[in-house]
């Protein structure tokens, strides 16, 4: 017999799916129209229809709000309970805070959610959806203030305390396009080759990227970058620290095109996380990481 409270959360799931959908292709006809009607010079209609596309546009994001508190409440947190234990705090609006990290790029902001606080295996970590965006502020020729909004990075950040001293501050940052090659220019030369071409390397003492990025660890991130769904950047902190941060462009536990099945939702969610503690359960045991003589 099928679980009856299983079907009536995928129900509701697939019926605000449906709904959510309309009221973005509602959106996008008003928005349509209205750029039709301003090229035609009918701007009362066009004001009418750029206000109805707004209307419709709020309505959508409501219930993607409403999506995401019922994947949030029925699936997410057994995933993270299952996963961390019940000692977690999970925030879906909560936000982590980004640690010291080289990027081809500069932000002013940092906006996130499904934020996630826990002690897995002994180590204090945090877990999340992060946005780093650059926001220029400026005047019009109104006098009034406005900004602009630049998304520069979108996706997850992971931050393990591993509670002793590193063996060196170590930046790696993947190159994703040539023209990093200039903006990413390592400071470190790797015997490496095929890595010194895929990733920049930056160290505060270059003996300290050599004892930490040995052959292995230099093969293990290349694996990660394969397997990561987007770019790869890592820094080890010598405080004891470590950050990963993975540009997806997408962020924890989103249906996309996922059909409504709970139990696929739940693995998928799963392997999401799973991605990153298990950089936390190999990494851990790497002697190479650590400063001499800490226990």
């Amino acid at each position: 017999m099928e679980d009856l409270h299983t079907i009536s959360i995928e129900e509701r799931i697939k019926a605000l799916r449906l709904k959510e959908r309309l009221y973005k292709i509602l959106a996008a006809v008003f928005t349509g129209g209205m750029f039709l009607t301003v090229l035609t010079m009918l701007i009362p209609l066009a004001i009418v229809l750029a206000i109805l596309a707004g209307i419709f546009t709020i309505m959508a994001s409501k219930v993607s709000g409403q999506i995401k508190s019922i994947v949030s409440s029925n699936i997410v947190e057994d995933v993270i309970t299952e996963i961390f234990g019940v000692d977690v705090k999970y925030e879906p609006t909560g936000v982590i805070r980004p640690g010291s990290m080289v990027f081809p790029f500069s932000y002013n902001v940092h906006e996130g959610s499904d934020h996630i606080t826990t002690n897995y295996n002994g180590l204090n970590i945090e877990l999340g959806d992060i946005s780093l965006l650059r926001v220029d502020e400026y005047t019009d020729e109104n006098g009034q203030r406005d900004e602009t909004r630049y998304v520069e990075f979108k996706g997850q950040w992971l931050t393990c305390d591993f509670g002793k001293e590193l063996s060196g501050q170590v930046y790696v940052s993947q190159r994703s396009k040539k023209s990093e090659q200039r903006s990413m220019k390592s400071d470190v030369t790797m015997d490496n080759a095929a890595f010194a071409e895929r990733f920049c390397v930056r160290a505060d003492n270059p003996e300290e990227a050599f004892y930490i990025l040995t052959p292995n660890m230099m093969e293990y991130i290349s694996k990660l970058a394969d397997n990561c769904g987007g770019i790869l950047y890592i820094s080890f902190i010598r405080e004891g620290k470590m950050h990963v941060a993975v540009k997806t462009n997408r962020d924890f536990f989103e249906l996309g095109k996922s059909s409504v099945d709970t139990d696929g939702l739940r693995q998928k969610f799963k392997e999401e996380l799973l991605f990153f503690t298990d950089i936390i359960d190999t990494l851990r045991v790497v002697d190479t990481i650590y400063k001499k003589g800490t226990k």
